[in-house]
This record gives C-alpha cells, sequence and structure tokens, in this order.
C-alpha cells in the first residue's frame, strides 16, 4: 500500500485555496489513484470518474487546469511536478523500498531459522560426568521452615513461635556438613555453608558476637537467636 501526501505548504497557499471544494476533492483523488496506480501523475481519460463519487466534473476539471495542478494530455490528464511541487514518491522510489523491505525481512527471518537451529543442540553422546551426580540433593530441602510464619502463629492445636520447627541439620562446631562429617573431596553446598558459618563463628559484631545469622539462623528484635543459643554479647554473665 502506498499513501498520498498532502504537502503541509498547501495549508494556506493562494492556489489550493482558490479552488472550489470539488476540486480540491477531485485533486486528492487524483494523487491517491496516481500512488496507488503507480503512474506518476498520469491518469488516462477512462479513469477520471473514480476521482469523485459524482463522477467526472469537467468544469473542476478546468479549474485544476488553470491552477497549474495538471495539464490535459491526449489520454486524460498529468499531474505536473509529480515529485517535486506536489512532493509525490515516484514508482521506481516505492519499488526500491519494497525491494529493501523484502530483503529485510528475508534477512530477519534466516536469522530466527539460524536462531532455533542453535538454540536446540542434539543430545551429548558422552557419560554424564561425576560431578553431575555427586551434587548434594539436600541444598533446598534441608531447613523446614513453616510457611505464613511470625512468632505466636497457630502451629498444631496450640501457639507457639513458628521458629520452633525449624530443623537444624548443621553440627555448629563443624566445617563439614551432617552428610559428610568427615569431608568428602566432591562438591558439596552443604559443606560450604557450614565452612562459612564455622569462619563466622570466629569472627565478632560489635555488640552481638558471632554472626549466626550466616549459618540461616534468625534474630530476634532483643538481638537473640531463635534457633540456637546465640545471645547477644551484653547479654552474656
Amino acid at each position: 500500500m502506498v499513501d498520498a501526501r498532502l504537502p503541509a505548504e498547501w495549508l494556506g497557499s493562494i492556489r489550493i485555496d482558490d479552488l472550489s471544494d470539488r476540486a480540491f476533492r477531485i485533486l486528492a483523488g487524483a494523487l491517491m489513484w496516481c500512488n496507488g496506480q503507480g503512474t506518476d501523475g498520469s491518469i488516462p481519460a477512462r479513469y477520471t470518474r473514480y476521482l469523485h463519487p459524482d463522477g467526472n466534473d469537467q468544469a473542476a476539471f478546468d479549474e485544476l487546469e488553470k491552477a497549474g495542478i495538471w495539464t490535459r494530455v491526449d489520454d486524460g490528464y498529468f499531474l505536473d511536478g509529480w515529485s517535486t511541487d506536489l512532493r509525490q514518491s515516484t514508482a521506481a522510489e516505492v519499488e526500491r523500498y519494497r525491494e529493501s523491505s523484502r530483503l529485510r525481512q528475508k534477512a530477519y527471518r534466516d536469522r530466527r531459522r539460524v536462531g532455533v537451529a542453535t538454540a536446540a543442540p542434539s543430545p551429548p553422546d558422552y557419560p554424564m560426568s561425576t560431578r553431575d551426580v555427586t551434587r548434594d540433593p539436600t541444598h533446598d530441602v534441608t531447613n523446614d521452615v513453616t510457611a505464613n510464619v511470625g512468632s505466636g502463629s497457630l502451629i498444631g492445636p496450640e501457639k507457639r513461635s513458628a521458629y520452633a520447627t525449624r530443623n537444624v541439620t548443621r553440627n555448629a562446631d563443624s566445617p563439614f556438613c551432617r552428610k559428610h562429617p568427615a569431608g568428602t573431596p566432591e562438591p558439596c553446598g552443604a559443606c560450604a555453608r557450614a565452612r562459612l558459618a564455622l569462619a563466622a563463628r570466629h569472627s565478632t559484631i560489635a555488640g552481638l558476637g558471632w554472626d549466626c545469622s550466616s549459618d540461616g539462623h534468625k534474630l530476634v528484635v532483643d538481638g537473640t537467636c531463635a534457633v540456637c543459643d546465640h545471645r547477644p554479647l551484653s547479654h552474656l554473665p
């Protein structure tokens, strides 16, 4: 689809303002018809009836010719200054644009096809590595925390702290997890967290002592731990 243009400088132009409404509508129809047909301003006489709903109007045609907008030719009319005064695109320009658009679309589809082909590689023909099967499966399940927690939540038939149901599985004085009490040469996330927690115990935070929150514990408002026996230094004898 090709659009016809109505140049902004026509607003307030004496030549355009002097046209009757009927003549201006025929001009707009002529621009649209020529752009759609790619004739660069040429309108054969047998098609002039399509320029206005009421068909041919010779008085309006003469008005456009007198204003220097189009010229009568042997077989119809020709709009003067199609790409200059009237500011319309030529058929050659439209074809170059369409060809460029086709090439861009083809390149885009080719890139999509290559992307889909590389995004789904074939299954590997080598055995699964030891690293893939020795990963600690308890990484996400060792800390069982009750949902909708909060101090005083109702758990079972009585009210108690939600932290009371927390299942602590680590040895506070060991750099290893419960699954590997003597250590393991294989990668283990739980052991790594245990080492981090042990290192934190040897450090101190002013007013709190060692930081048991590194081990996944929770400190309440007064600084005590809701899981282990940790208390702030100010609470210690």
